[in-house]
């Protein structure tokens, strides 16, 4: 293989991968950017309820209902922030699917297209993998049942995709 197709495969590639990503952003925007994480207003418990400037003019009573009072505070904002991190799950599980059955058409478009030149075909290749591989690491956490089939059904079209397509690929001594 000569530097060229060497070229126009990284190209593919280096624009293919960030492109599946951005895409899913779009098409899934919610915990992207500054909602991917909890941040309920006024959620600061100590801030809420907090201790006067001069703390040594507190009875014990008053500083165990500030306490209490600052305990309640973060157990809501504890069971609130476990409940969105559910949430984001179940919904990067969707993202997820959506990147996986993606990246398997481009897989199966390149293992079935005819008319594209081989760089294409390896540029395609290899970007389908690595944004299957780097949207797994991404959105492992999520557990997604079918996520694992659509990788599972991946895994296999890569292989049959390495398997049909080596000849291809290969130098043999100049014929390319």
């Amino acid at each position: 293989m000569n530097w060229t197709k060497l070229l126009y495969i990284l190209i593919i590639v280096l624009l293919y991968v960030p492109m599946v990503f951005l895409g899913a952003n779009v098409f899934f925007p919610e915990y992207t950017g500054t909602n991917s994480y909890y941040h309920p207003a006024g959620s600061d418990c100590y801030s809420k309820y907090p201790y006067p400037a001069n703390p040594d003019t507190l009875t014990t009573p008053q500083r165990e209902a500030i306490d209490q009072r600052q305990r309640e505070c973060q157990e809501e904002f504890n069971k609130g922030q476990e409940e969105f991190e559910q949430q984001k799950l179940k919904y990067e599980g969707k993202k997820y699917v959506f990147i996986a059955l993606f990246n398997l058409a481009i897989l199966l478009l390149a293992l079935f297209l005819p008319l594209l030149q081989d760089s294409v075909t390896m540029g395609l290749f290899l970007g389908s993998i690595a944004a299957t591989f780097g949207a797994t690491i991404r959105y492992f956490d999520t557990q997604s049942k079918i996520g694992f089939g659509i990788l599972v059904i991946t895994f296999f079209a890569m292989l049959f995709f390495i398997n049909r397509k080596k000849e291809s690929f290969v130098d043999r001594k100049g014929k390319k």
